[in-house]
């Protein structure tokens, strides 16, 4: 809680300097997005992947016709990634699953350019852990699977770049329907693994219902 708490200060603030720089249009409302998590690490030959969701807000403001910022927040952000495996015992076989739970309370303030609705951004990406989990699934032929938790240290804030690209349907002259493609490319670990490089790409795709002020 008191993540996302800091991250609705981060937004109060954001708000407040966009208003006293005189922002000539500034839409703000509810967002949600469909994620799909890469994870990726060194020397890693298996894949690694899972779908989650995302839920915030986004404000969306222009300086003049073309430039502006764009801020995506998500009070829960899932990132959840698994993978399957089966190898042969003789007339028999085992199958093994690893899946990791992660969510996260993430802010991503980006510069954007708009092209009369359609707009591209890009900014930096700051995630802090609101959970983390995993565990190792083993089942062998005609017996019951085994279940163990994983042992991992998580990371307490990721950071990333976000980009992408989306378009402002216009539903009203007060009202918005955003649809966008965003990319988070990551910069640091998702887990704390000396010597072991590792992290979740995520790409989403979200819609905004965005309302002037």
């Amino acid at each position: 809680m008191n993540f996302i708490k800091s991250v609705l200060v981060i937004a109060v603030i954001l708000f407040a300097g966009v208003q006293s720089s005189y922002a000539q249009r500034i839409l703000l409302g509810p967002r949600l997005a469909g994620n799909y998590n890469i994870y990726n690490q060194k020397n890693l030959t298996a894949s690694y992947n899972g779908i989650g969701i995302s839920a915030g807000g986004q404000l969306d403001a222009l300086f003049n016709k073309s430039i502006g910022i764009l801020v995506n927040i998500s009070a829960f952000d899932m990132r959840n990634f698994s993978n399957t495996t089966t190898t042969a015992q003789g007339n028999a076989s085992q199958t093994t699953e690893n899946s990791i739970t992660l969510s996260y309370c993430t802010i991503d303030p980006m510069f954007q350019a708009n092209f009369s609705g359609f707009y591209m951004a890009a900014g930096p990406s700051i995630g802090f852990k609101l959970n983390g989990s995993g565990e190792q699934t083993v089942t062998q032929t005609g017996g019951q699977p085994q279940v163990a938790p994983l042992q991992l240290t998580f990371k307490s804030a990721i950071f990333g770049i976000s980009t992408g690209l989306g378009y402002n349907i216009k539903l009203s002259p007060d009202m918005a329907l955003g649809t966008d493609f965003f990319v988070n490319i990551p910069l640091s670990d998702t887990f704390d693994s000396p010597g072991t490089s590792n992290s979740v790409m995520t790409l989403k795709i979200g819609a905004a219902l965005k309302f002037k002020l």
